[in-house]
């Protein structure tokens, strides 16, 4: 194992590794760099960056990577009917909303932070940002996808949402998870909510599959046929 003064570097020959203790850490891995990440909200592995030479005299070994784990109650679907409806309000304008989950009630909600908008971009001041699990945002009229500017801002360890054609009865959404600086694309939202009826789902990153999670109840859905062709 190599340190610095913040984040631990493991090199993996074969042996158990302990989850990251300081929010994540790096693993050197025979198939690659993967970053992994343990939070009281979630704990999930991303190959970070694959490595196709064998990096001879280490005698790194393939790291079997965890599926993401979702460590709460899902969130209600009512919650995301009732940011939907907000944000159809004004389709002139882009809307942030931040979900924030209380460990002493058991019990989610939704505020919308003090924020700076206009057709193209949302800035927000967080007052408290403490218990947020996902950040979501509106693109009004335009599709669902991470822009440049959501890379930039979104750099920390929680999940992040954008709500595309709102003005559609069956607007997009989609999500991805963030491991402060990178994100797992393509996250299945189920795992987050209990449904999310009116939207239709999508992933931005076509060159990407969607994320293995664990515990993903879509019995009979198109979603478990596909992760079970994946495990075979």
């Amino acid at each position: 194992m190599l340190r610095n003064n913040l984040i631990p570097l493991y090199l993996y020959t074969g042996h158990p590794l302990p989850r990251p203790e300081r929010l994540y850490d790096y693993v050197l891995t025979a198939q690659g760099i993967v970053k992994r990440v343990e939070t009281p909200y979630v704990s999930a592995d991303h190959l970070l960056a694959p490595i196709e030479t064998n990096l001879i005299g280490l005698r790194l070994a393939t790291y079997r990577l965890q599926p993401l784990r979702f460590k709460l109650p899902r969130i209600p679907g009512r919650l995301l009917q009732e940011v939907l409806a907000d944000a159809r309000r004004n389709l002139a304008l882009e809307y942030m909303y931040q979900v924030k989950f209380d460990p002493v009630t058991g019990r989610w909600t939704v505020t919308r932070p003090d924020q700076d908008q206009s057709r193209s971009r949302v800035g927000y001041t967080a007052l408290d940002p403490s218990g947020v699990v996902l950040d979501l945002h509106s693109h009004h009229t335009m599709p669902a996808f991470f822009s440049a500017t959501d890379d930039s801002d979104e750099k920390g360890g929680r999940f992040y949402g954008v709500m595309g054609h709102l003005e559609r009865a069956q607007p997009e959404l989609a999500v991805r998870l963030g491991l402060y600086g990178h994100w797992i694309p393509n996250v299945p939202a189920l795992i987050l909510f209990d449904h999310i009826d009116p939207f239709i789902e999508v992933y931005p990153d076509p060159s990407q599959p969607p994320a293995l999670v664990e515990n993903l109840s879509t019995t009979g859905s198109w979603l478990t046929n596909l992760f079970n062709r994946r495990s075979t």
